[in-house]
């Protein structure tokens, strides 16, 4: 859909099942939330954790962090209150010459140290930051204090939750939660780039991330790529090249085409998808979490 004019948009939210709405198919008024409330062993998978009532387990987010965002920190599963937990990730798409992003503290920085300057412009300084390169993914767990951009445009794939403790916000004036992060926080310290490395696999793919909440697989290719869902869901999103997917309904044979930032849900009761790129396409597909 066309963007606001005149307006900055810092996410896109590409697939969601939230209180406050839901995504819907394409073409229909039917929404994810609906779908998954009606049958959540077809959707999702049977055995498949659901998010917080009910719901979803993950969103799929497009970020563009032109201006840096505020610091932050997000609580776990056991932490969070009228939530999920969110664990989260980004992969960067975009990274400018003045590209940021904030992950843990600085080596010898303590737990108290940190509580005690979370609100004030002295946690600057104890705070851990890197320059992004593109396609490196950054794992952001529960607890890492953590902010993005300036300079950044990335897809993040997070738990379906919506709690974000902002303890520091440059000085822009907004309202931050410094008591709910102090709750939460871990003086995560490093002395290296917070970065995750790749894994090659056999089906020409590269598996970036796999966690106790979802598995992040990328797959950059010409080839024809076969995808089995394994009795769980399967997120398609495009973020480069198009294609178009392919699978079996009964006897006949049915395919949607997929171009850039399209965003696909394969339902755990289809068995399996191919995809066909149209030349080039690239990809990145989550499953349920290794738990």
């Amino acid at each position: 859909m066309p963007l606001p004019a005149g307006e900055k948009i810092g996410e896109s939210w590409e697939l969601f099942d939230r209180p406050d709405g839901s995504s819907k198919l394409r073409g229909s008024d039917t929404t994810l939330a609906e779908l998954v409330r009606r049958d959540p062993a077809a959707i999702v998978g049977r055995g498949v954790p659901l998010g917080h009532g009910g719901s979803f387990p993950l969103m799929l987010k497009f970020l563009d962090a032109h201006d840096g965002l505020s610091l932050q920190v997000h609580p776990d599963d056991r932490q969070a209150r009228g939530d999920g937990g969110k664990n989260e990730c980004c992969v960067i798409l975009f990274a400018g010459d003045d590209a940021r992003i904030v992950h843990g503290v600085k080596p010898g920085v303590t737990r108290d140290e940190l509580l005690a300057n979370l609100g004030s412009p002295a946690v600057e300084q104890m705070l851990y930051s890197f320059r992004p390169e593109v396609g490196e993914l950054v794992h952001i767990p529960p607890g890492t204090p953590h902010g993005i951009g300036p300079g950044v445009v990335a897809f993040e794939v997070q738990q379906n939750s919506d709690l974000t403790y902002r303890f520091y916000d440059w000085g822009r004036g907004r309202d931050v939660h410094v008591d709910d992060a102090r709750s939460v926080v871990d003086a995560v310290a490093h002395d290296e780039r917070p970065v995750g490395r790749s894994t090659a696999l056999a089906d020409g793919g590269d598996l970036l991330l796999a966690t106790d909440h979802f598995v992040l697989r990328r797959y950059d290719t010409t080839r024809r790529t076969r995808f089995v869902t394994d009795g769980g869901y399967l997120t398609i999103t495009c973020v480069g090249g198009s294609g178009r997917l392919e699978w079996r309904n009964g006897e006949d044979t049915r395919s949607l085409e997929l171009g850039g930032c399209d965003t696909v849900l394969v339902p755990a009761c289809v068995a399996e998808v191919a995809l066909e790129p149209a030349g080039r396409i690239d990809v990145m597909v989550c499953s349920p979490g290794a738990r």
